[in-house]
């Protein structure tokens, strides 16, 4: 099987907390090489705690086996994930999913917490109110426009 068909199989594995993203697209796969019917795939979690990590190891393995590859799935600590690594397609479909996405990335992370807008009216008049979501991975932030509290994916600390 070819780099690209192993790639199009991840791109369809959704994020187990958003599935309208994919592991793919949230910026999770690191290097894929394929040899043959075998593939080695680096998982980068978006935090070290991240407890899909197994649900996702799983996921991986399972569909590639489907499709007559055997899968040797890694996590990978050396390159911390950022929101940096979201693709567009990424920041598109976690926007449609109703989370706030960042206005600009920078390599500072306290950036990303400037200039929210929220994404049910689009009004910037927003504030922190815990930087601890329902997951590590989140912040809540609350919109004094509409009323409205939304999340927000934050850097890794």
């Amino acid at each position: 099987m070819s780099l690209e068909a192993v790639w199009s199989l991840l791109k369809a594995i959704p994020d187990p907390e958003i599935p309208r993203v994919s592991i793919v697209d949230m910026g999770m796969i690191g290097e894929v090489q394929v040899e043959g019917t075998k593939a080695k795939i680096e998982l980068i979690p978006t935090f070290s705690g991240c407890a899909a990590v197994p649900l996702m190891v799983r996921e991986i393995a399972e569909r590639l086996r489907a499709h007559g590859i055997e899968a040797e799935v890694y996590v990978s600590y050396k390159a911390s994930w950022s929101p940096q690594r979201i693709r567009p397609e990424g920041w598109a479909a976690l926007k449609a999913a109703g989370f706030a996405v960042p206005t600009h990335l920078s390599e500072d992370p306290a950036d990303l917490f400037r200039e929210v807008a929220c994404p049910k009216c689009g009004s910037t008049a927003t504030s922190l109110m815990s930087p601890f979501g329902p997951t590590a991975c989140r912040a809540i932030f609350k919109c004094h426009a509409c009323g409205e509290a939304f999340e927000l994916f934050k850097p890794p600390v």
